[in-house]
């Protein structure tokens, strides 16, 4: 009874800061955007690539506030990004409503790290409630997609062409029964790269279907990754999602009986060379395998001359499995069945994810 008590007894506190601290939300939440913008933040930060920063950025994260201090005039509050972990945020003047209960916030903080061997600091640079922020971005994800609808009614019917697909998964669009083209995933990568939020609950929901140990953060925190790295590489995330699926099934904690780590299965001198710290890390793994299968898709495509066909998938994910040196030693997928077996399971998760029928 006690916890029940506990937690309406905070939720009612929370509710009359919120009310006596909304005055100024809706100038707080402009000045946010503004100085968001100003610095050119599109996203979150996920908790684990905060670890990867060296040097000086400025982020956006979000957490609750669950503590405060005050070292004579200067300030900092406890911010627990995820469960069990914290960090500690040095406020500026004008922030001090931070340090009044416990609530959820978005931060734009200035992070700075000289290098991987010390701990990071964490400055301020402006806040707002979390709960604002959202709704905000809903508004304008709703504005997009009304436009994105608008657009394609204007559009006229071309039956003649083939569709194009998204990178949605699961798509429904049809395709020849045989030698399908390979789809091609996102036509303006910068429309992409601006919505990757609409992507995620699905891409997570899949990741938990093929995974149920993973927790609804896990699985967010896997699925922005592999959306954030497949746009910063130009690669079809439905590919990641396949390899992975085949290479790990989504496991953070796989280990080979040779070796390979995490969930895109790293060989350790594989991830050294893609500056891959702790393969069993979901954000730095996901990132050296997006990194990895953009160069050898590069590699083949100059190869075969042909960007929109399959061969230099199929080279590519050999490679993958076995190494260049077998793909260039046997002139294309080496005679291995493992080899064989991988190259088949990938492209075929790969044609159901982009809904092509064989």
């Amino acid at each position: 009874m006690w916890k029940i008590n506990s937690r309406m007894r905070n939720w009612l506190w929370l509710g009359l800061m919120a009310c006596m601290l909304g005055v100024g939300a809706g100038q707080d939440l402009e000045s946010y955007l503004r100085l968001r913008k100003q610095h050119k933040v599109s996203q979150l930060t996920p908790a684990g690539a905060l670890e990867l920063v060296v040097g000086k950025r400025v982020l956006e994260v979000e957490g609750v506030v669950v503590g405060s201090v005050a070292v004579g005039e200067a300030q900092s509050i406890l911010m627990e990004i995820e469960p069990g972990r914290s960090i500690v945020v040095a406020l500026g003047e004008g922030h001090g409503w931070l340090t009044r209960g416990q609530m959820r916030i978005r931060a734009i903080v200035e992070v700075e790290r000289e290098s991987e061997m010390v701990t990071p600091t964490y400055r301020l640079l402006n806040a707002a409630f979390a709960s604002t922020v959202a709704r905000w971005e809903a508004q304008q994800r709703a504005l997009q997609q009304a436009k994105v609808q608008a657009q394609a009614k204007s559009q006229k019917s071309a039956a003649s062409r083939p569709p194009t697909r998204g990178t949605s998964l699961n798509s429904r669009a049809n395709s020849p029964a045989r030698s399908p083209q390979r789809p091609n995933p996102a036509p303006d990568w910068n429309t992409f790269r601006a919505n990757l939020g609409l992507y995620v609950p699905e891409y997570a929901q899949f990741i938990r279907s093929r995974n149920p140990r993973l927790s609804q953060q896990e699985a967010d925190q896997i699925a922005w990754a592999i959306l954030r790295f497949s746009a910063q590489y130009g690669v079809d995330p439905r590919f990641i999602v396949a390899i992975v699926l085949v290479e790990s099934g989504f496991n953070p904690d796989a280990t080979s009986r040779k070796g390979a780590a995490g969930l895109g299965q790293l060989m350790p001198g594989t991830a050294r060379g893609l500056g891959v710290v702790d393969p069993y890390d979901p954000i730095q793994n996901l990132h050296g395998t997006v990194k990895l299968v953009r160069g050898h898709l590069e590699k083949y495509w100059a190869q075969t001359g042909d960007p929109n066909g399959w061969e230099h998938v199929i080279l590519a994910l050999a490679a993958y499995n076995a190494g260049s040196g077998a793909v260039r030693k046997h002139g294309g997928v080496p005679p291995y069945r493992e080899t064989q077996n991988y190259v088949r399971k990938v492209i075929q998760v790969y044609k159901q994810l982009c809904g092509i029928r064989e």
